[in-house]
């Protein structure tokens, strides 16, 4: 009898499309002035990181080296947001020098290239949202700018997932 196992890479897509859309609208809301979101996303952040943590286990019993160390370095990232509004930029600095070399490896792998796509985006979010809490006044440019490629990455992110969940849609 053949085992059949459930790569969760679609499902960590979907989820990465939904983290990633909180925080682009997090960052609109935040340059709008809305600051007391900031105690929403510490403590919303932590929750899906623990079930991104149950991804990166089931990408590895399913065999997925590359998704597994992802979704394990996306749930450490997500941990860092619970902590990281509270303590310093440097934990968001250092998650998009990491998210940057995902996208390395991505690439180098033959990952499609939407994924190298989405890694930068991330990247880029992380990096303003560094900005954003590593400036004395909270400049609402970074949160524009952190809300913009969280919105970006959502993009990417969900066509991802209903492409390779449908397998109707190209992904390059």
């Amino acid at each position: 009898m053949s085992e059949n196992r459930v790569d969760p890479t679609v499902a960590g897509l979907y989820l990465v499309g939904f983290i990633t859309l909180f925080f682009g609208l997090l960052g609109v809301q935040l340059y709008g002035g809305n600051d007391e979101l900031l105690a929403v996303a510490t403590a919303f952040a932590p929750m899906i990181g623990i079930v991104m943590l149950v991804f990166a286990y089931m990408a590895g019993k399913a065999g997925n080296g590359f998704a597994t160390a992802l979704f394990a370095f996306i749930a450490i990232a997500l941990f860092a947001v619970g902590v990281g509004l509270l303590l310093s930029a440097i934990v968001f600095y250092a998650a998009a020098v990491f998210f940057l070399i995902f996208a390395i490896v991505a690439f180098i792998i033959g990952a499609p290239k939407l994924m190298a796509l989405l890694l930068i985006l991330t990247a880029l979010l992380y990096l303003f949202v560094g900005f954003f809490v590593g400036s004395a006044d909270e400049q609402p440019i970074f949160a524009a700018a952190f809300g913009l490629f969280g919105l970006l990455a959502f993009i990417v992110s969900t066509y991802m997932a209903v492409a390779l969940g449908t397998q109707k849609m190209p992904v390059i």
